[in-house]
Protein backbone atom coordinates (compact mmCIF):
# COMPACT_ATOMS: atom_id res chain seq x y z
CA UNK A 1 0.00 0.00 0.00
CA UNK A 2 2.66 2.37 0.82
CA UNK A 3 3.42 2.75 -2.89
CA UNK A 4 0.07 3.22 -4.31
CA UNK A 5 0.36 6.07 -1.61
CA UNK A 6 3.55 7.36 -3.13
CA UNK A 7 2.74 7.66 -6.28
CA UNK A 8 -0.84 8.91 -5.98
CA UNK A 9 1.30 11.60 -4.01
CA UNK A 10 3.38 12.32 -6.89
CA UNK A 11 0.59 12.45 -9.30
CA UNK A 12 -1.08 15.09 -6.73
CA UNK A 13 2.38 17.09 -6.71
CA UNK A 14 2.44 16.63 -10.70
CA UNK A 15 -0.80 18.09 -11.24
CA UNK A 16 -0.69 21.45 -8.61
CA UNK A 17 2.79 21.98 -9.97
CA UNK A 18 1.61 22.19 -13.31
CA UNK A 19 -1.47 24.47 -11.98
CA UNK A 20 1.22 26.60 -10.75
CA UNK A 21 2.78 26.92 -13.98
CA UNK A 22 -0.22 27.40 -15.91
CA UNK A 23 -0.80 30.57 -13.85
CA UNK A 24 2.37 32.00 -13.91
CA UNK A 25 2.30 31.62 -17.55
CA UNK A 26 -0.93 33.57 -18.08
CA UNK A 27 0.08 36.11 -15.54
CA UNK A 28 3.34 36.63 -17.49
CA UNK A 29 1.69 37.11 -20.60
CA UNK A 30 -1.23 38.91 -19.63
CA UNK A 31 1.73 41.62 -18.44
CA UNK A 32 3.06 41.61 -21.59
CA UNK A 33 0.50 42.64 -23.22
CA UNK A 34 -0.15 45.18 -21.28
CA UNK A 35 2.99 46.66 -21.65
CA UNK A 36 3.06 46.26 -25.48
CA UNK A 37 -0.29 47.81 -25.29
CA UNK A 38 1.55 51.38 -23.06
CA UNK A 39 4.76 51.16 -25.37
CA UNK A 40 2.13 51.09 -28.41
CA UNK A 41 -0.05 53.97 -27.04
CA UNK A 42 2.99 56.21 -26.06
CA UNK A 43 5.00 55.92 -29.25
CA UNK A 44 4.94 58.98 -31.54
CA UNK A 45 2.73 59.75 -34.55
CA UNK A 46 4.14 58.79 -38.10
CA UNK A 47 6.20 61.85 -39.50
CA UNK A 48 4.20 62.00 -42.33
CA UNK A 49 0.54 62.48 -40.90
CA UNK A 50 -1.45 65.97 -42.00
CA UNK A 51 -4.40 67.44 -39.77
CA UNK A 52 -7.26 66.62 -41.88
CA UNK A 53 -8.43 64.30 -43.84
CA UNK A 54 -6.02 61.79 -45.82
CA UNK A 55 -1.96 61.74 -45.78
CA UNK A 56 0.35 63.94 -47.91
CA UNK A 57 3.68 63.66 -48.78
CA UNK A 58 6.27 66.43 -49.47
CA UNK A 59 8.80 66.34 -52.00
CA UNK A 60 11.62 68.59 -52.48
CA UNK A 61 12.60 69.76 -55.62
CA UNK A 62 15.76 69.09 -57.27
CA UNK A 63 18.33 71.70 -56.94
CA UNK A 64 19.02 74.42 -60.19
CA UNK A 65 21.38 76.53 -60.68
CA UNK A 66 21.61 79.64 -59.61
CA UNK A 67 20.78 82.56 -62.31
CA UNK A 68 23.14 84.82 -60.23
CA UNK A 69 25.98 82.26 -60.99
CA UNK A 70 25.97 82.40 -64.20
CA UNK A 71 27.58 84.37 -66.82
CA UNK A 72 25.32 86.69 -69.44
CA UNK A 73 24.47 84.35 -72.59
CA UNK A 74 24.91 81.54 -70.30
CA UNK A 75 22.30 79.31 -70.39
CA UNK A 76 23.51 77.18 -67.54
CA UNK A 77 24.55 74.20 -70.29
CA UNK A 78 28.39 73.08 -70.65
CA UNK A 79 29.68 72.23 -74.22
CA UNK A 80 27.33 69.61 -74.84
CA UNK A 81 24.34 71.96 -75.01
CA UNK A 82 23.25 71.62 -70.84
CA UNK A 83 22.10 67.87 -71.26
CA UNK A 84 22.88 66.34 -67.82
CA UNK A 85 23.93 62.46 -67.96
CA UNK A 86 24.47 60.10 -65.31
CA UNK A 87 27.04 58.04 -64.57
CA UNK A 88 27.04 54.63 -65.88
CA UNK A 89 27.24 51.42 -63.95
CA UNK A 90 26.15 50.65 -60.45
CA UNK A 91 27.63 52.97 -58.23
CA UNK A 92 26.53 52.67 -54.71
CA UNK A 93 24.99 49.51 -55.40
CA UNK A 94 25.36 46.10 -54.55
CA UNK A 95 25.92 42.75 -56.28
CA UNK A 96 22.40 41.01 -57.59
CA UNK A 97 21.36 38.84 -55.09
CA UNK A 98 20.45 35.07 -56.07
CA UNK A 99 17.40 33.92 -55.49
CA UNK A 100 17.26 30.59 -53.62
CA UNK A 101 15.11 27.05 -54.50
CA UNK A 102 14.30 26.92 -50.69
CA UNK A 103 14.04 23.88 -48.35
Amino acid sequence: MNQQQDLASAVMERDRTRSRMRLVTVTVGAASLATAGVVAYNLPAPANTAAGSGTTTTTTPAAQPSAANQEPGDDGGGEDGGAITAPSGTFGQGPAQAVSGGS
